[in-house]
């Protein structure tokens, strides 16, 4: 074009995100909130299936008829668990790296004991396992986002 001048590689690219093409501290909460919304809905549904089981024992069919299925300790072990995961997803709310390693540890727990008591209750387990992987998933990257900022030096000074 006339009275312009390019480069001779053409202009420059545009970067979508900002200078450092990092997620910036609102995205960081933003997947902060929706990993608790996602561990408390998980959360939820452990310590409703777990309360449902404590108050009556299931029974299973065999070859000479029904026998009672005594699962009283898992189920207040997943009650407990429930209730630790909403309170670890209402803890997200506040910005601070512990509370994210703690959620992600919660949520990972909640994994493990579904694959433990999936048997029992399968419908109510795979939801709740696929809650809670998204949720660790979503914190992790939240984890490795937080990871690379560099905090400044004291004074404004590098350290040499």
């Amino acid at each position: 074009m006339r009275g312009q001048q390019s480069e001779p590689n053409g202009p420059a690219p545009r970067r979508a995100g900002g200078p450092d093409s990092g997620a910036g501290p609102d995205d960081r909460r933003s997947g902060r909130l929706v990993a608790g919304l996602l561990l408390g809905v998980a959360g939820a549904i452990d310590a409703s299936v777990g309360a449902s089981v404590v108050r009556v024992d299931p029974y299973v069919v065999v070859d000479e008829g029904f026998r009672r299925l005594d699962v009283t300790g898992w189920a207040w072990l997943q009650l407990v668990a429930g209730l630790a995961t909403v309170a670890a997803a209402l803890a997200l709310t506040v910005n601070r790296r512990a509370t994210v390693l703690a959620a992600a540890g919660a949520g990972s727990f909640d994994i493990l004991l579904t694959v433990l008591l999936l048997p029992y209750h399968p419908v109510e387990r795979a939801l709740s396992a696929l809650l809670a992987a998204v949720a660790v998933c979503l914190l992790a990257g939240c984890l490795r986002a937080a990871g690379r900022r560099r905090p400044a030096a004291p004074g404004g000074r590098g350290i040499s």
